[in-house]
């Protein structure tokens, strides 16, 4: 099996993964409440998110080997749930945020429960960005190398993350809500021309392709 790109690895996280959602997001949720609960909470997101991710790489994958799934099911399982996930935005006008919002009077104790739900699930590790890294890692399953340089993209991405979450109030003040859902949907329509490209990869593999040509 070929070596993948490193950099198209890294797309794939950073639109799957990255901190372009996870901004807004931790910013809806937190800007009413205190510098240090925003970022305890920041710290705490990244962390749990980083262990989930280790957790997927590494114990996931096992667990698809033992059911016998597919490389090719996996391409295509990935590529459906990031098309669907990228449709969403592209042609669903922005909701107003709701749910439970921090306040400068929420006990510091509340930041694990934040930071677990929904911070690290579903926003930062989003189901589409489950399926990335089971799909890298079972590609790279025979090279140590390889997996140590996916597994550094993902915490690079988890870096990013974090510092998005911590200069979140800055980062908005700067660039504002509508320039960040501007490029969100701009990475939406590229994270739907990839999702395509990843299943008719999937196709091209089980030979559907041809057969249709």
């Amino acid at each position: 099996m070929a070596t993948p790109d490193l950099s198209y690895v890294f797309t794939i996280f950073f639109l799957t993964l990255g901190p372009i959602k996870t901004i807004p997001a931790f910013f809806g949720l937190t800007r009413e409440a205190s510098p240090q609960f925003q970022r305890k909470t920041a710290l705490q997101a990244a962390l749990i998110s980083t262990a989930l991710c280790l957790f997927i790489a590494f114990i996931g994958k096992n667990v698809l080997g033992k059911w016998g799934v597919s490389l090719d099911a996996l391409k295509l399982a990935g590529g459906l749930i990031l098309l669907m996930s990228a449709l969403k935005v592209v042609t669903m006008q922005p909701q107003p945020t709701g749910g439970q919002r921090a306040t400068v009077d929420t006990p510091l104790a509340a930041t694990l429960k934040l930071a677990i739900a929904p911070l690290a699930t579903p926003i930062i590790i989003t189901p589409y960005g489950v399926v990335a890294i089971l799909f890298y890692m079972v590609i790279a399953e025979q090279s140590m190398l390889l997996q140590s340089e996916i597994f550094g993209i993902v915490l690079f991405i988890m870096l990013l993350n974090y510092l998005g979450m911590f200069f979140a109030n800055q980062i908005m003040k700067i660039v504002g809500m509508p320039i960040l859902r501007l490029i969100g949907w701009i990475f939406a329509v590229m994270q739907s021309a990839l999702a395509i490209d990843i299943m008719l990869g999937a196709f091209k593999s089980l030979g559907v392709i041809k057969a249709i040509n």
